[in-house]
Formats: structure tokens, C-alpha cells, sequence
């Protein structure tokens, strides 16, 4: 018989088996049995760590993820499902088809009605305005094809009753003074007739939407710089003069005291800050020639 060299050593050694066999056991004929006594493997006893629960095996392929957790009561529990909310681009353009104009591939003034029915809002609710700003449609009254599916999707909605139930979430986006600022800029397109090249707002439509926009945070001066407007025969509102009209309101006082013509302001602002402190006081008497500082009634509006 032959040697197990990396075993047993040289053959006979030992006493008839007795000794000398390193933990190994003998089998019936006295030899030496190859076989170990291997420990049980240990079973860790706090639940298993999902977050460790990564390896490769041999064939570089990831170990299968328990299908449970083992809490510390011993109790397996299955992970709770969160359902995901699809947003189905048919149900928007199905949406969109009872809304159409037969004339155009827009929803327009009709459509925009039944629109806001369904909705449950006046077409004239600031709601209107922040969904349209939602949707960057490109003018009043209208919303095309590519716009409503576009904002739909931007909202994550695809029916009536998803897109009222934003409407909080959307009223509270726009407290955030970035995302106003964001509004405002956009009304003033919102309420230009690209199509024939207008690049001032008519009064008519920049007073509404002056108050519409400034619905939920109306400036002190508000209702002063329209009435000022209205008196006095202004036909238009330059882009200039509406974007600057914002910084306007955050940055003069009500009674207007700290307004200074030397600064860029527009024109307009001007005419509007002389207009109302002559009008206030005339309101309340107004200063004479003779009892104004130094002679001068000018003074005073200076």
C-alpha cells in the first residue's frame, strides 16, 4: 500500500493507530479516515442587514435579496408596496379631444370655458393664471395640443380631479418669492398678441392682469398706480416698464417718501409719484406760497 504523504506520513508509524493521529478517526480495517469533524456554521442572531446584503458568487452574479425582513420580535414581515401613480399620455390627449376647437388643434375660448367648469374655478381665479404659466402658454384663451399634454405631464396629472387636487400645492409654489418673480415675468407675455406683434401691453389688459397677478400679495400702491393710469390716459405698458413695476412695489414705501426721480426708474414712475402727491395734497389742503419753507410751493413735491 501505498504513502499519504500530505496526511498520515510514512506507513506504520504510531502505535497500531492508537497514537499519533492528529484528530483523525479509524475506520474498521485500522486505517486512518481522511474525514474531519467540521463545526457547525454560526447563525448570527441579530436580523439580517438588507444594506450588507450584497456579494458575488462565482460566476460574478449578484446573491438574490430575501424576499422578507426578520424583525427583532423573530416575526418575518414583507415590505409594504408603494404603489406608483402612472401618468397615462392617452388620458391626457382623451382629455384634451372634449376640450378642442373643430377649427384648430387648440383648446380656445369655448373649450377654455367648459375647462374651467369642470374645474370648478372662474376663468378669471389666479388659478387659471398659474396653470397657464404651468402649461407656458403661449397666449390668453388658448392652450394648444403640445402645451396641454406638455403641462400636463410637467404636473404629473392625467385627469380633472388630479389637477384640482394641485391646485394647494401649486397656490403655496408661488408664495416662494423666486418662483413669483417667475410668474410675474411670464404674465407680461401671457398677455401680448405675439401673433400680430404687439410688444406693449394695452391697458385694458395690463390693469387686469396687474391685479390678477397680485392677487395673493397685493402692494400697498396697487390700486393707486391703476387709478393713476386710468385718469390719465395711458394706452400702453412697455415690457420695461411692467418688469420694473414689481421692484417698485418692494422697494418704496407706501406714502412714497423715499422715491427718488435721479435713480433709472421709468418715466411712467415719475408721472405717477408727482400725481399722487399733488392729488394727496390737494386731499388734505395742500401747502400755500406763503407757509412753505423757503417761499417755494415746489418745494414740497420735490
Amino acid at each position: 500500500m501505498g504513502k499519504c504523504i500530505s496526511c498520515c506520513g510514512p506507513s506504520g508509524s504510531g502505535n497500531n493507530g492508537q497514537n499519533g493521529n492528529n484528530g483523525h478517526t479509524l475506520d474498521s480495517v485500522g486505517r486512518r479516515s481522511l474525514t474531519k469533524t467540521i463545526p457547525a456554521p454560526t447563525i448570527p442572531k441579530e436580523p439580517l442587514d438588507l444594506h450588507a446584503w450584497k456579494g458575488s458568487v462565482s460566476n460574478g452574479q449578484e446573491k438574490q435579496k430575501p424576499s422578507h425582513i426578520r424583525t427583532s420580535n423573530g416575526i418575518d414581515t414583507q415590505p409594504p408596496l408603494i404603489p406608483k401613480v402612472e401618468c397615462s399620455e392617452a388620458r391626457i390627449n382623451h382629455l384634451f379631444e372634449t376640450y378642442k376647437d373643430a377649427s384648430e388643434d387648440s383648446i380656445l375660448s369655448e373649450g377654455m370655458e367648459k375647462f374651467c367648469q369642470d374645474l370648478v374655478v372662474d376663468p378669471e381665479d389666479v388659478i387659471m393664471l398659474i396653470i397657464a404659466w404651468k402649461f407656458d402658454a403661449s397666449m390668453m384663451c388658448r392652450f394648444t395640443r403640445k402645451e396641454f399634454l406638455s403641462g400636463f405631464k410637467l404636473l404629473k396629472v392625467d385627469s380633472i380631479e388630479r389637477l384640482k387636487q394641485k391646485f394647494a400645492e401649486l397656490q403655496q409654489e408661488v408664495k416662494d418669492d423666486s418662483k413669483f418673480k417667475d410668474l410675474y415675468r411670464y404674465t407680461f407675455n401671457f398677455g401680448l398678441e405675439s401673433d400680430r406683434g404687439q410688444r406693449s401691453l394695452p391697458i385694458e389688459i395690463a390693469i387686469p392682469l396687474w391685479e390678477l397677478v397680485f392677487t395673493n400679495r397685493v402692494p400697498p400702491i396697487l390700486d393707486r398706480w391703476c387709478n393713476f393710469l386710468k385718469q390719465n390716459d395711458v394706452r400702453g405698458i412697455s415690457r420695461d416698464t411692467w418688469q420694473m413695476f414689481l421692484n417698485f412695489t418692494e422697494v418704496i414705501g407706501a406714502d412714497l417718501s423715499n422715491y427718488d426721480d435721479n435713480e433709472a426708474w421709468p418715466s411712467l414712475f415719475d408721472d405717477f409719484v408727482e400725481y399722487e402727491l399733488e392729488r394727496q395734497q390737494a386731499s388734505s389742503g395742500g401747502p400755500n406760497e406763503n407757509n412753505s419753507a423757503d417761499g417755494n410751493p415746489l418745494e414740497y413735491y420735490l
